[in-house]
């Protein structure tokens, strides 16, 4: 017997040593992080820049699965230019067939390891992170692009002189809207944990722009508890939670506004159809929680004016709606509902589609324009009287001012 074959295996938390591979035209330094597909490495180019240069394990280079990824991953990346997405540089391959990304080095700890660190973030803190990530989203979604792997590793929170910019990286699950492409069958494309999927991923479904929102619901939830939505329960009972189960609320796990968990809910809801129908409305509603639009004591200024009539039902399900699209609550009864909202920049059509339904069902509603004040102490002014902005009684269905 060898005496390789007599030597006592290492002990399963050693690490792993890893032969620095060679790649033309840059020097190679320390391994960064290694997943399912490959490693990512620090490097410096000819210049002496810092580099992150992605290679594809050795016993993938087979793999069209594999390869997929890494194609689909460049083209993605190639698309966006946004500030809080991982740049990429160039592409090669090595002399042994392995495929490598040269990207953008992001210097800073990951969101995953952070919120380790600190066991929760504060409200605040969570949207400045969420912000910015859901912005270049937006712009993913514009492109044509689903992400399909959002979560706290995959953001990297780095620091300069313009204070945190967070980082969206890892974009080899994402998928291509607009190109018929093969899917990505391996299990190895299935990073993390089932939980940290959607239900129709986990189905094996097709997805869209609010699968993203779904992980974001799960990125909100740890952000502020900093535990996972789904967690410290078996695998099999955690993918039935997340489907049937009753939508999880961080205000039950951390010392936050219980009005955040209706966000979080909506974000996780099973169906996609009930979750947000786009990541800018998820951190508008946010927002609105968080950052409320107050004004001087005595100043009025031009509003939006949203009014709601109707059985409780309907009118309690257009309350979330106009939170989401920025607005604040003037007057809210069983029956009925006014909400304003400082006219600059408010998008009074996409609120009038969001509430198009509960019009059909027997709601009055109405949408116009006057002037208000807002202030700590609530809303004051000519918007509370409905009858001087739009006609009145008002019927069933929707009114929209013609301006």
């Amino acid at each position: 017997m060898s005496d390789s074959r007599r030597r006592p295996p290492p002990h399963p938390g050693a690490p792993v040593e890893r032969a620095i591979p060679e790649v033309p035209g840059y020097r190679v330094e320390r391994m960064l992080g290694e997943g399912g597909f490959g490693q990512v490495w620090y490097a410096l180019d000819a210049a002496g820049l810092p580099v992150a240069i992605k290679l594809l394990h050795l016993e993938l280079i087979r793999s069209t699965d594999a390869l997929t990824r890494f194609a689909r991953e460049l083209e993605a990346i190639s698309r966006l230019d946004h500030p809080n997405v991982v740049r990429p540089l160039t592409r090669g391959a090595l002399d042994d067939g392995r495929p490598f990304l040269v990207l953008e080095y992001v210097e800073g700890a990951n969101l995953r390891d952070l919120i380790a660190e600190r066991g929760m973030l504060r409200p605040e803190e969570m949207l400045e992170i969420l912000e910015p990530i859901c912005d270049a989203l937006t712009v993913a979604h514009a492109a044509g692009l689903v992400h399909r792997d959002v979560k706290p590793s995959n953001v990297i929170i780095a620091r300069g002189a313009r204070g945190m910019r967070p980082v969206l990286l890892d974009f080899g699950l994402v998928k291509l809207l607009d190109q018929d492409l093969p899917s990505l069958t391996s299990s190895r494309n299935m990073l993390g944990t089932p939980v940290a999927m959607a239900p129709e991923q986990l189905r094996g479904l097709s997805v869209d722009p609010r699968t993203d929102i779904y992980a974001l619901g799960l990125l909100m939830y740890m952000m502020l508890t900093g535990q996972p939505a789904f967690g410290g329960i078996p695998g099999i009972v955690q993918n039935y939670l997340q489907v049937h189960g009753p939508r999880p609320r961080p205000s039950a796990k951390a010392d936050i506004d219980p009005a955040l968990d209706e966000p979080v809910a909506r974000a996780l809801a099973p169906d996609p159809a009930d979750r947000f129908a786009s990541v800018a409305e998820l951190v508008a509603a946010v927002r609105a929680i968080l950052r409320p639009t107050v004004i001087g004591a005595t100043d009025e200024l031009p509003v939006r004016v949203l009014y709601v009539e109707g059985p409780a039902e309907l009118v309690s399900r257009a309350w979330p709606i106009a939170r989401s699209a920025g607005m604040i609550a003037a007057i809210q009864a069983p029956d009925s509902l006014l909400c304003v909202a400082p006219r600059a920049g408010f998008d009074a059509v996409a609120l009038a589609a969001a509430l198009g339904e509960l019009a059909a069902s027997g709601a009055a509603i109405a949408i116009g324009s006057s002037t208000a004040s807002i202030t700590a102490a609530g809303v004051d002014g000519p918007a509370l009287d409905a009858e001087s902005w739009a006609p009145y009684p008002i019927s069933a269905g929707l009114w929209v001012a013609p301006e």
